[in-house]
């Protein structure tokens, strides 16, 4: 997990780190039209192929042909980023390169309203989760039963809150994608009550917390150079399939590390999330 001045630069420099092309690419936060040659060229190829282009690739590299062919090898490992924007401090994460294990926890902002830190129990099934993996000492992590060990201590603790999770190891409206050569080959589907309302885990018994047996487990077959993308909603809510793919693919061309890749993947959610707000502002401008 980022110390808190770490995560105060990311906020305050986010904006910095969207590279030009990719805020051409992708129409948000570029104010200067025509765009110079060099980045309208760039930003071009980021654009999606066309159709005709795209159901020949299809037709020869179905998506689960990308993911079921090949088993993972043995000496795969993982090169493990994080960014983090606390706009309201409800979340927490961790990453554990050696253990092949990434995860990240949602807190239930209702709680905030009842006065309540709305973050605390995410932040503690972050940490005693964490705390699991490295008492393992490098042992193969099974998600589902490391998310049941840091559920039961967190919430022995009497942490007050509550938060969704996903875990996803190498071997709620938290979710993750798996990437592969720049195309989106496994996503994490919603798991919820209702709408808006994910599963979640608390401290507290009653119809505040689901519980881990309701959390849903799966695999896929991990190869060399896949990017895997484990976020809140605040990226699924912003950033479409497409424009995750469009990110992930300059960031692999630019040769971008784990954590490159990871702040502009946030810069790239905080920017579409405020032009969302000034359009939602906008309307409501009008209608007034």
């Amino acid at each position: 997990m980022e110390k808190l001045q770490q995560i105060q630069q990311t906020l305050s420099e986010i904006d910095g780190r969207v590279p030009a092309a990719l805020r051409v690419a992708l129409r948000i936060g570029y104010n200067f039209s025509p765009a110079p040659p060099d980045i309208a060229t760039f930003a071009a190829s980021l654009l999606p192929t066309p159709a005709t282009d795209v159901v020949v690739a299809t037709a020869t590299t179905p998506d689960e042909e990308l993911v079921n062919s090949a088993a993972a090898p043995p000496a795969l490992s993982i090169r493990y980023g994080s960014c983090y924007l606390p706009l309201h401090d409800h979340d927490a994460h961790f990453g554990h390169a050696g253990a092949g294990v990434l995860a990240v926890a949602d807190g239930v902002g209702a709680y905030a309203r009842l006065g309540v830190d709305a973050g605390e129990f995410a932040r503690g099934l972050m940490a005693s989760a964490l705390a699991a993996v490295e008492e393992l000492g490098g042992a193969t992590v099974s998600p589902y039963a490391l998310l049941e060990a840091a559920y039961e201590r967190t919430a022995a603790t009497g942490a007050a809150g509550a938060s969704t999770a996903v875990i996803v190891s190498l071997v709620g409206d938290s979710g993750f994608a798996v990437l592969r050569r720049g195309r989106i080959v496994c996503r994490s589907t919603p798991q919820q009550r209702s709408l808006n309302s994910p599963f979640r885990l608390s401290g507290r018994s009653g119809g505040d917390s689901d519980g881990v047996a309701v959390a849903r487990t799966g695999e896929v077959a991990a190869r060399d150079g896949d990017i895997v993308v484990v976020a809140t909603d605040g990226l699924s809510d912003n950033v479409r399939d497409e424009q995750l793919e469009r990110v992930v693919q300059m960031g692999t061309r630019l040769g971008f590390s784990a954590k490159n890749m990871a702040d502009i993947v946030a810069g790239v959610a905080y920017e579409a999330s405020r032009r969302t707000l000034r359009q939602s502002q906008c309307r409501l401008y009008r209608r007034v």
